[in-house]
Formats: C-alpha cells, structure tokens, sequence
C-alpha cells in the first residue's frame, strides 16, 4: 500500500518517518494544520506549507 506522504516532493524518508512519529499516521498528517505540521522536528516552515498545501487541494 502506498503512503500519501509518498507523493510530496521534498518528503523522503527522514521526514516521512518524523511525520509519522509525530502524527501517529498518515491520516493524522494528513487532518494536521500548518501549526501543527511546522511543529515537527526537521519540517521547516517552508516545507510544511508545501504538506499542508498537497493535503488541501
């Protein structure tokens, strides 16, 4: 089964796994908000405007 994080250019395996520690799941990440998304150790702010933003559309 494929993840949605997999999707996301700049998500590689570092940031996929401190998503998932963080959130719990990817259905998690996907419901976070930007606050929530930029809290996450090695996410910057820019590239959790890029998350949050995939995850909008």
């Amino acid at each position: 089964m494929k993840n949605p994080l997999d999707d996301i250019d700049g998500v590689g395996p570092k940031r996929k796994k401190a998503l998932l520690a963080h959130f719990g799941s990817a259905k998690a990440v996907i419901r976070a908000n930007l606050v929530d998304l930029k809290a996450v150790e090695g996410v910057s702010d820019a590239m959790a405007e890029i998350i949050f933003n995939h995850f909008q559309q």
